[in-house]
This record gives structure tokens, sequence and C-alpha cells, in this order.
């Protein structure tokens, strides 16, 4: 069975789907729609921006998610047995099981983006990434601190995400090396995603997702939250919300589509990231990029 997975913002790079513009029509004509849309040129800074210019929230999740649906679409054999993705990721993987129309995906992408980056200015926050100590030890050490730090994400064993408030992120940070993590590396990124400090992004998300319709998809997607396949509209849009400021659960989510029975993972979209996670996380898997046509 084949689960197709789908990343989330890092796996940026300067001329992204420039190749897929050029050699595609379909791709022509979908990225010039995406640009009317957004009411902005995000192909220019796409295919000519700089690392600093699509490290923007506003470009990057947009971004992301646009080369990752042309891939699915433009891919050879695109036929899943599940699908999930990585924060951002769920919303590319969910477009492409066929439960929402590209169109509304990108809007709901870019005003996710855009509410992020607010909610990332009404209080300072950060991440950062601890190395080397079990799940269960990281989220003791949180949950101890307080409601200002939690695990974020759970990529895979031993590659844990804490995020929250500055102070309490360097506090944590200290007590996980003493507790025997390798490593705590501060992300450069502009605040606390995946935490109740996105609570602002997730209030107005919601209005967004719940205005948006949702179908049944083709095949179950596996979502970050719960970590737990699903094909019920409803139920996919109050995941879709809760992600805003809940966990993703990556490597709980691979271990799911291992024992619902995937023994292959294509990745669809920029880099290889989560073929690198999967592969951490279930050393047998079969993992891949998408074959294009």
């Amino acid at each position: 069975m084949k689960a197709y997975i789908f990343p989330g913002q890092g796996s940026q790079f300067p001329g992204m789907a420039k190749d897929l513009f050029t050699n595609f029509p379909v791709a022509k004509q979908i990225i010039d729609e995406a640009d009317a849309i957004l009411g902005f040129s995000l192909s220019s800074v796409m295919f000519e921006g700089t690392d600093e210019e699509l490290k923007q929230t506003k470009v990057t999740q947009p971004a992301i998610y646009l080369h990752s649906i042309l891939i699915a679409k433009l891919g050879k054999d695109f036929a899943p047995s599940m699908v999930a993705g990585h924060s951002l990721g769920e919303f590319s993987a969910l477009v492409a099981a066929g439960g929402l129309s590209w169109q509304d995906g990108l809007r709901l992408v870019y005003k996710r983006a855009l509410a992020m980056q607010e909610a990332c200015e009404i209080e300072p926050s950060t991440m950062a990434a601890v190395l080397g100590l079990p799940d269960a030890t990281i989220e003791d050490i949180c949950k101890a601190y307080g409601p200002s730090v939690v695990a974020a994400n759970f990529n895979c064993p031993g590659q844990v995400v804490i995020s929250g408030s500055v102070e309490g992120i360097e506090a944590v940070g200290a007590q996980l090396k003493e507790a025997g993590a390798k490593r705590v590396l501060p992300l450069p990124v502009g605040g606390a995603f995946h935490s109740p400090f996105m609570e602002p992004a997730r209030v107005e998300l919601a209005a967004a997702i719940e205005a948006t319709e949702i179908v049944r998809p083709i095949c179950p997607i596996f979502q970050n939250v719960n970590a737990k396949p699903s094909q019920d509209p409803a139920e996919i849009k109050v995941n879709l919300i809760s992600q805003l400021t809940g966990a993703v659960r990556w490597t709980q989510s691979v271990e799911a589509m291992v024992a619902a029975g995937a023994t292959e993972f294509i990745e669809c979209g920029p880099g290889k990231v989560l073929q690198g996670l999967v592969r951490k996380i279930h050393a047998e898997a079969v993992v891949s990029s998408i074959e294009m046509e």
C-alpha cells in the first residue's frame, strides 16, 4: 500500500517549480491562476527570489503548497492508499486526495500564513529542536515548566521541537540538556507555531475553514493532531483547525500508517525531508520521491 506524504515549511528553495512551469502547460495554468487568486506574483518569488525572500511565512507556505500539489497532479500513477502532510503539508495532502479544491486550499493556506504571522507579532515566542531524548521525557519536562512551553513537533525518535515563550524555551532548554539532550537548537522561526501562542490564528482560520467546502477524500488522511485516519469532512475540519495550536504527531502518524498497511512512502513536494524522517521512524519502509510523467 502506498502512502503519499507532503512536506511543510523548511522545504523551500530558490527556483522552486520553475521547471514545472516551463515544461508542463497545466502547471503554467495553475501557477498563473494562483498569482491571480493571491493578488501578487508568488511565482516571481518562487522562481527568482532569494533564500531570505522565500523564508517569509506569507511566501513560504503558499509556495510549498503550490509546488506540492503540482507534483501530485503531474506525478506518474498517483494512486494513494492513504495520505498525510507535515503541518502545512496536511492541506496539500487533502487537496491531492480530492477532499478540497486546490483553489480553496490555496486561499486557506495563505490566510493561515498571514494569521500565523500576525499571531507571532502579538507576543515574542520561538521554537527549538531537541535531539537525543525520548519523547516522554521532553513532554514531562515541558508540562512541569507550565503552559508557556509545549512539545510541538514529534518529527522522529530523538528529534522533537518545543515551542513557547522566549524565556520558557531558554529555561526548558537548559533542563533538557541536564536531562541528557545531545543538543537543543534554537530555530530561525518567527514564533511559537503549534502552541497556545497561535490561538489568535486558530480563531481566524477556524472561520475560514468552516466556510470552505470539504468533501470526502478518495482515501484516508492521517492528521497531525491525533495521528489517526479520517475521511469524514466534519472531522477533517475540526482537526485542521486544532492543528494550529496542537502538536504535529509525525512519528505517530507514520507508525499508524505502517500499522494500517503502508509499505511505501512517496514524498510529493520540494526536497526529501520527510523521506529522511520516515527512515528514522520505520527503517524497513521503502521511501522515494514521486516520479514525474
